[in-house]
């Protein structure tokens, strides 16, 4: 029943709060047959409220133990499927509890169920594919199911912290874990080895990985630019980018770091001026009859999103120490508070206007559009007042990224 209702609560939520949500080979979701999904883990529980929402068939998730930390959150966790999984960390006493956990485990899988794993463990918002844990091999290993499959799955954001932004979900092709066992002999060292490589390989083929920390912000930057010109579906774009940076730093480096310091040169010029890449290449274009039409939007929107949007700043900033969970928290603080704030508002617009409902749904659904319109607006006026030529440094690197 919770399971239900937060299930669409939170898909209505997600087409809010993402600007675009783009899934990719949903033709290789089982439908029936016993499945681990394993996918990488950049933005704490919001990468399973994602998976969840857009998965067809209900799932399980293995949890860390610790949040199981009263009678009602067992409860209310148990509710939504969730598992507690321990670890080291938790004690050796507490480990020996997963061998009950593990039957649980095979018991879903023997059902034809379906349960959501993040082989590496813990979160880190970055773009890197850390080591495997063993855990999902050791449950594909022991179950019994004869048709059970692990679905690798990658989970790409453009801005994993921030509101109205973009991210793809893209579902690999599954592996078979009998042909697996059939191939090792039920060599189970063997078994995990195979298991793991084809997993991996399958993960980071579809995911936006940059290889060194160093290239950080240089990547980034380059992701920005070519993300904003949308000469190609978000996550072609995303993955033949990073794929033509390490080209290039491996074979001309004398190119990648000139190529980099432009770059720097640029986004250092837009953060100092507070000013956004797409605002650059709105410079030439006209949207005065638009920004005249989305203005009323605009202001409405700032004053009904207002104090919803203040509260959820404030617990944030001064509650959330862990950077993994602020955009997840957004999301899900968000829901709480605008299941509260959306029936007032209506009640309230209903009894001076007719048509109150429509123009609430209106303002929820256009205002973050109208507001980023608004802002890069804004700052289009601005670049007109400076004394710098941001456009043609654009160009120039995109000329340099696009021969």
């Amino acid at each position: 029943m919770l399971y239900n209702i937060f299930y669409y609560l939170l898909k209505v939520t997600c087409y809010i709060y993402f600007k675009k949500i783009r899934l990719y080979q949903t033709e290789n979701i089982p439908s029936k047959k016993s499945l681990i999904i394993c996918a990488n883990h950049g933005n704490s529980f919001l990468d399973a409220i994602l998976i969840a929402i857009f998965f067809k068939r209900k799932l399980h998730f293995l949890a860390r133990a610790d949040v199981f930390s009263s009678p009602f959150k067992i409860w209310f966790l148990s509710q939504l499927n969730m598992i507690p999984i321990y670890r080291i960390r938790d004690g050796k006493e507490a480990v020996k509890n997963n061998e009950a956990i593990f039957d649980k485990c095979s018991r879903i899988l023997d059902n034809n169920g379906a349960i959501l794993i993040f082989p590496e463990g813990t979160c880190v918002v970055e773009r890197r594919l850390r080591a495997f844990k063993t855990g999902f091999v050791q449950l594909a290993f022991k179950a019994k199911a004869i048709d059970l499959q692990v679905l690798p799955l990658t989970i790409n954001y453009s801005e994993p912290l921030n509101f109205y932004t973009e991210v793809s979900i893209d579902f690999c092709k599954p592996i078979d874990v009998i042909q697996i066992k059939n191939q090792t002999l039920g060599d189970y060292k063997q078994f995990s080895k195979l298991l793991i490589a084809e997993t991996v390989v399958k993960i980071s083929n579809r995911m936006v990985v940059i290889q060194s920390r160093d290239d950080d912000d240089f990547y980034e930057q380059m992701l920005v630019l070519t993300r904003n010109d949308y000469n190609q579906s978000f996550l072609i774009n995303q993955l033949g980018m990073v794929k033509y940076l390490n080209e290039v730093k491996m074979n001309n480096l004398l190119f990648f770091n000139d190529l980099k310091r432009k770059s720097s040169l640029y986004f250092n010029n837009l953060s100092k001026h507070k000013i956004k890449d797409e605002a650059v290449i709105l410079f030439n274009n006209n949207y005065n009859n638009l920004i005249f039409l989305v203005y009323p939007f605009y202001i409405l929107g700032l004053i009904i999103h207002f104090l919803p949007t203040s509260i959820i700043n404030y617990f944030i900033s001064h509650k959330v120490k862990e950077i993994q969970f602020v955009g997840a928290l957004k999301l899900v603080i968000g829901m709480f508070i605008y299941l509260i704030y959306i029936p007032l508002i209506y009640i309230l617009t209903a009894k001076v206007l007719t048509f109150g409902g429509i123009f609430l749904i209106g303002f929820l659904y256009f205002y973050p559009a109208s507001f980023q319109l608004m802002t890069l607006a804004s700052q289009k006026n601005k670049i007109q007042k400076l004394n710098i030529d941001l456009k043609k440094e654009r160009d120039e690197l995109v000329m340099l990224i696009n021969p």
